[in-house]
């Protein structure tokens, strides 16, 4: 005679204490596992500036125990990132702010402390260097120097970008479809779900990703978001109702409602912008903006890249503009940081 427990088949001589052990074993490898992937909310008090010129990156041992910092970058193909490296390389060489890019025998400096994660066509896992998306470049360089030198814990940035994705409709918030069915392939808000369940893959298993992960939880720190072109003429009050959407929507997914968010604008032109973009540009500096969105107030910057180079849609590839960007995304995201330990110091949220 045979009996069936935990979907297997046993003999009726294994004992009922058998198939009790067999069930707490399974059940504290879950928890195990559940225990590995864990999100936590720290209750950091404190702060840290940047410096104009930022030091080169030190050799530091980061503390394994302390739960990752995770930041997830999400956008359309400049957020992707199509900057080359020659283009990059004069600003490394002659701005003393960038200098940190170039190790002392000039060559590109690579972050221990800052890891990598991609899913969105091809799978990218590596410490923070120079083209982790292949042959160009995003912003996540400069902004990942920036949130190394910040924090002491390990820094993981999962980004979650797709070129040619429009808030109106490819990757529109749960919170503006509401009453639209998911009909087909491509339905509303379709990139949105997929980035959605990319970033929880890496979440529920952040070591088959980041190897050295020792199961010591993470905290959602922060968002980026920096897309527009492919809204291009849509009225300043559609954009800014799915960009507040998708704010609202990142921070509920992620459980993390107080996570500070900071969003790039659009610079195609530079100043000489024409209304096509003008519109989408006041829409995402309005968010940050706390007089017109006070529910912002202190955890949504906006940072406008108009000066930081310019030029056509992809900024003629120009390496020097989207770590410009990248650096100043960091920039603003530390300030945020700082206001936030702040207010936990005065004991205030």
């Amino acid at each position: 005679m045979k009996i069936k427990c935990l979907g297997k088949i046993f003999p009726i001589t294994f004992t009922i204490f058998t198939l009790l052990s067999i069930n707490l074993t399974e059940l504290v490898a879950s928890k195990k596992a559940e225990s590995q992937t864990k999100s936590v909310t720290t209750s950091n008090t404190q702060t840290k500036e940047i410096p104009e010129i930022l030091p080169q990156p030190a050799a530091k041992e980061v503390d394994k125990k302390r739960p990752l910092k995770v930041f997830i970058l999400s956008g359309q193909s400049n957020m992707v990132g199509m900057g080359r490296e020659a283009s990059l390389l004069p600003l490394a060489k002659e701005d003393k702010k960038f200098g940190y890019l170039l190790d002392k025998d000039g060559k590109w400096n690579t972050r221990k402390d800052v890891f990598f994660v991609n899913l969105t066509n091809k799978r990218i896992t590596k410490n923070l260097t120079i083209n982790l998306m292949g042959r160009t470049l995003g912003p996540e360089l400069g902004f990942g120097h920036i949130m190394g030198y910040y924090h002491d814990e390990m820094v993981l940035i999962i980004k979650a970008a797709q070129g040619n994705r429009s808030i109106g409709f490819d990757v529109m918030p749960p919170s503006s479809r509401i009453g639209f069915p998911k009909t087909g392939k491509y339905y509303k808000g379709w990139q949105w779900d997929v980035f959605i369940s990319n970033i929880h893959k890496i979440l529920t298993n952040i070591k088959e990703y980041y190897p050295d992960y020792q199961g010591q939880g993470y905290e959602i720190a922060g968002f980026f978001w920096w897309q527009g072109h492919k809204d291009g003429g849509m009225s300043q009050r559609y954009y800014e109702r799915h960009l507040c959407n998708l704010i609202r929507d990142f921070r509920k997914e992620f459980n993390a409602p107080e996570a500070p968010f900071v969003v790039a604008t659009v610079g195609f032109a530079g100043m000489g912008m024409g209304k096509k973009y003008l519109e989408i540009l006041r829409a995402q500096m309005a968010v940050g903006d706390p007089v017109k969105h006070p529910e912002f107030a202190g955890t949504v910057a906006s940072v406008d890249t108009r000066r930081m180079g310019g030029g056509g849609y992809h900024y003629d590839n120009n390496g020097a503009t989207y770590t410009k960007v990248g650096d100043a995304l960091g920039r603003a995201m530390a300030k945020l940081l700082n206001q936030r330990a702040e207010k936990l110091q005065k004991g205030t949220k």
